[in-house]
């Protein structure tokens, strides 16, 4: 009896480890459905393989296996195509390696798969609770059909015919269980494309909340160049200079609006080795004026490191995190930008001499729509700031103290090329 239920549960493990780790491998790589489609079928007709490979042995008489679960699973959920496929393996797996009982393969294999291929497509469109019933109904029908053959056909003993009986119960049992758990699964796996697809609708309803507060960064950098034109002493050069960054600041903020409008996770795009210190130099730039106007005075010590990064996005994560430093210092101070290098990694630093965070603030800094201004903010600036670095593999250090200031630490692998000449350049750069 023992080596009885050792043979049943090494068939159900057969059976249901590909139930279990086929279709998430799948969902994990992504696989196209056609390819999805041939991949389960085969894997269907290789647990049936093993399953006549170990049968079940209760006498001498007769010999058992569960290879009708996977058949009827692989017919049912598969289509016609798969059900065909899985017939003709069975059939053909017997015919040259089986032995006794290929007439029974043979006649039950056939009803199985003439079965599955009339009642596949209602199968598929019943709920989760009737294709679990109408799968039993099936097994107990195609098990009992095995044993009426097995006894008409090659005259099994009346003890023989009483042990066959309890495959039945068992066979059923198995069936139970591993259509229950395949449906789980499948809803499992439902459930999570739906919460991927919420997630995703989630972002996209953020970050079309935050298109104001991400467009009105350009803007007020335009703004404030054309303020500057106002002032009658300026050179024809510099007016032409300030015209055409006010220019590519409005072209800045119709980019944003049809950037955000359309991407739910700040995925790099085009991926391009970025100069640090020109990146920041440039944003650097485009907020002086913003500075300006609030008496923030600017202390940077750039090296030119490179990093790889979407230099849209990235640029907007700069210009958030000055911009938010600059904001935090109403009555002016001095904001300072450091670049270096910290185990093996660019390091980007910017403090500010502001109003500061509590620590209740610092725990939901980055939450949507919390924000340290008020009715001023959206609290999404952030957000968008922690996604953006998280795309480039980076990671982001934030510390702060009341009526001190606030420290935003960025750390980002270093381009490949650089990697070679770090030392050098530190030398250069930091040399007093």
């Amino acid at each position: 009896m023992v080596n009885i239920l050792k043979d049943f549960l090494l068939n159900l493990f057969f059976i249901l480890i590909p139930i279990f780790v086929v279709p998430l491998w799948i969902e994990e790589k992504n696989v196209p459905e056609t390819i999805k489609q041939h991949v389960l079928s085969f894997c269907s007709a290789f647990v049936i393989i093993l399953c006549m490979i170990f049968p079940i042995r209760m006498d001498t008489h007769y010999v058992y296996d569960l290879r009708q679960i996977p058949l009827w699973l692989g017919s049912l959920y598969k289509g016609p195509a798969a059900s065909v496929l899985l017939c003709f393996i069975t059939i053909g797996y017997h015919f040259f390696f089986g032995g006794r009982g290929f007439t029974i393969t043979a006649i039950t294999s056939i009803f199985i798969t003439l079965t599955s291929m009339m009642l596949s497509k209602k199968f598929l469109s019943l709920s989760s609770k009737y294709r679990i019933f109408l799968a039993c109904s099936l097994s107990v029908f195609s098990g009992a059909l095995s044993v009426a053959l097995g006894h008409l056909l090659y005259g099994v003993p009346p003890t023989s015919f009483s042990l066959s009986l309890v495959y039945l119960p068992i066979q059923s049992i198995c069936m139970l269980l591993t259509c229950y758990l395949k449906e789980m699964l499948y809803k499992n796996i439902a459930l999570r494309k739906r919460i991927i697809r919420a997630e995703k609708m989630e972002a996209v309803s953020h970050l079309a909340a935050s298109i104001s507060h991400e467009v009105r960064n350009p803007l007020t950098a335009a703004r404030g160049f054309m303020q500057l034109l106002e002032q009658g002493q300026l050179s024809a050069e510099k007016r032409k200079q300030y015209v055409q960054i006010a220019i590519e600041e409005l072209d800045r903020a119709e980019a944003i609006i049809t950037d955000y409008l359309t991407f739910a996770k700040p995925a790099p795009e085009s991926v391009e080795k970025l100069n640090v210190k020109t990146e920041i130099e440039r944003v650097i730039d485009l907020l002086r004026p913003f500075a300006n106007m609030n008496s923030v005075e600017f202390q940077t010590l750039l090296a030119p490191f490179n990093v790889k990064g979407e230099r849209e996005k990235f640029q907007q994560c700069l210009i958030n995190i000055i911009k938010n430093a600059i904001e935090a210092m109403p009555n002016g101070g001095t904001l300072q930008i450091y670049v270096s290098i910290e185990n093996g990694r660019v390091l980007i630093r910017v403090s500010d001499t502001g109003i500061g965070m509590t620590k209740e603030q610092m725990e939901r800094l980055g939450e949507p729509y919390f924000t340290t201004k008020g009715i001023k903010g959206t609290g999404l600036g952030m957000m968008v700031v922690y996604r953006i670095i998280e795309s480039m593999n980076g990671t982001i250090h934030i510390t702060s103290e009341v009526n001190k200031g606030t420290e935003v630490s960025i750390y980002l692998p270093l381009a490949q090329s650089w990697k070679n000449t770090i030392a050098n350049e530190q030398e250069k750069v930091f040399a007093t």
